[in-house]
């Protein structure tokens, strides 16, 4: 096992880091799910909301941060877990910046409609469930080495799926002729950001990895 429990309660820590990350990503879609039904208002709102969200994570991987550094935990794992708490962290940023993306402009509702099809709504669950894929594996930092790792593919493959639909979505907005220009760079804009979720995740399980590497389990 990577972590025990008991260890300066780092596995709270960081479970207490990534709920909130994971609040920030419900609200993102509760952001979209408004813009569906072009309800445009409650979308600010659930923008403002993860904007506040993002603050909060901020602050606990901060504290979280401190924590580490002055506890017990041994002094070769530090650094592994302070930058698993960066990856967690950029899932919030990530969130924060596509919901700013979607709202810093008005998108034509003709747009808006044709760009949240199936495929894009696929893709941003896909995202979604790359870091639901990541909290199981903090779940089981306790477990064994090949648990761990086991939970590790599942980030990996949900990633690599999410990625698949990315280039789908794009393609899709590169190829219809309803988007104007501007529109064009704010949803490309606003895919990668979604990218960026995935990759965050997947950058925070590949730390994992490396710790398994090192023998610390």
């Amino acid at each position: 096992m990577l972590l025990k429990k008991s260890k300066d309660g780092i596995i709270s820590v960081l479970k207490e880091h990534i709920n909130i990350v994971m609040s920030t990503l419900e609200n993102l879609n509760n952001m979209i799910n408004s813009l569906l039904i072009l309800d445009i208002k409650k979308g600010k709102e659930y923008a403002s909301i993860i904007d506040s969200l993002e603050t909060r994570a901020d602050y606990v991987h901060r504290e979280g941060v401190v924590k580490i550094c002055k506890g017990s935990l041994f002094g070769y794992m530090r650094e592994d877990i302070i930058t698993l708490m960066e990856y967690i962290d950029d899932i919030a940023d990530s969130a924060k910046e596509a919901s700013r993306a979607l709202m810093q402009r008005k998108v034509p509702e003709e747009m808006l409609v044709k760009f949240f099809n199936n495929n894009t709504l696929a893709y941003i669950n896909a995202s979604i469930d790359t870091v639901k894929h990541l909290i199981r594996l903090i779940d089981a930092l306790d477990s064994k080495g090949d648990v761990i790792l086991e939970y590790i593919r599942h980030v990996e493959q949900s990633e690599e799926y999410a990625d698949t639909l990315k280039n789908i979505v794009v393609q899709e907005l590169y190829s219809s002729n309803i988007y104007d220009t501007l529109t064009i760079i704010q949803l490309r804009e606003f895919v990668q950001l979604i990218d960026r979720i995935a990759d965050s995740a997947e950058d925070a399980s590949d730390v994992v990895l490396i710790m398994l590497a090192k023998g610390y389990a």
